[in-house]
C-alpha cells in the first residue's frame, strides 16, 4: 500500500493539482495520517492468500518474508488504466520500481545496473530530505497528526529541493508488444 512521505506531501502542497491529489488521498476510506507520513490501504485478497499458503510456498519466493504483498492492490490502480495518480505525486517506491520481467528481458544489463544504482542514490536522497523535513516540523512542535494544517503551511513555505537525475540510456528489451501503459 502506498505511504506518502513528508517529501511527497511537500511536493503535493506546492501546486493546485497536488493539493487535489492530497485531498483525494485523505478522502480515501483506507487512509491513516501518521506523524510524518500518510498511508492509504487498498484491497487485500485474504481468501486467495490463504489458499496460496495452504498449497505451500513456491521455491522462487523462499527469501521473501512477507508474501502478503502479492495479494494487495493499491487503491489508486485501476484495471485497464494503471496508476491513476500523476507520476509527480507518486511515492518513491512506485516511481522507482523495476519489475523482474524488465530486469530479465533487458538487452543491455549494464544499462539496468546504472538504473539500479541511480535508484539507490535517489532513495538515499529522499531519506535525507524526509529527515530534514521531519526535523523542521519537530523544531516547530508540529506533526501531521497533532497540527495537520500548521504542518502543511510549513511544508508549503519551505523551498522544494529537486533531485538532479542524470541522463541514462534507455533500457531496450527483446519484447515486441504494447506494454508501455502505466508508469
Amino acid at each position: 500500500y502506498p505511504e506518502f512521505s513528508l517529501l511527497d506531501i511537500q511536493r503535493m502542497v506546492k501546486t493546485l493539482e497536488g493539493l487535489i491529489v492530497l485531498d483525494t488521498i485523505l478522502a480515501h476510506p483506507g487512509t491513516t495520517v501518521q506523524p510524518y507520513s500518510i498511508q492509504t490501504k487498498g484491497v487485500f485478497d485474504k481468501e486467495l492468500y490463504d489458499d496460496y499458503m495452504k498449497r505451500g510456498k513456491l521455491q522462487e519466493f523462499k527469501d521473501i518474508r512477507d508474501l502478503t504483498i502479492f495479494f494487495k492492490a493499491c487503491p489508486f490502480v485501476k484495471s485497464g488504466q494503471g496508476c491513476t495518480m500523476p507520476p509527480r505525486y507518486r511515492n518513491v517506491i512506485c516511481n522507482t520500481f523495476i519489475c523482474d520481467e524488465l530486469l530479465s528481458a533487458a538487452d543491455n544489463k549494464e544499462a539496468i545496473k546504472l538504473y539500479m544504482e541511480e535508484r539507490s542514490r535517489y532513495a538515499r536522497w529522499v531519506n535525507w530530505e524526509n529527515a530534514a523535513l521531519k526535523h523542521i516540523l519537530s523544531e516547530n512542535n508540529v506533526n501531521l497528526v497533532s497540527y495537520f494544517n500548521a504542518s502543511i503551511r510549513i511544508l508549503q513555505e519551505i523551498p522544494l529541493n529537486e533531485y538532479e537525475f542524470p541522463e541514462l540510456d534507455p533500457v531496450i528489451t527483446g519484447y515486441d508488444n504494447d506494454w508501455s501503459k502505466g508508469a
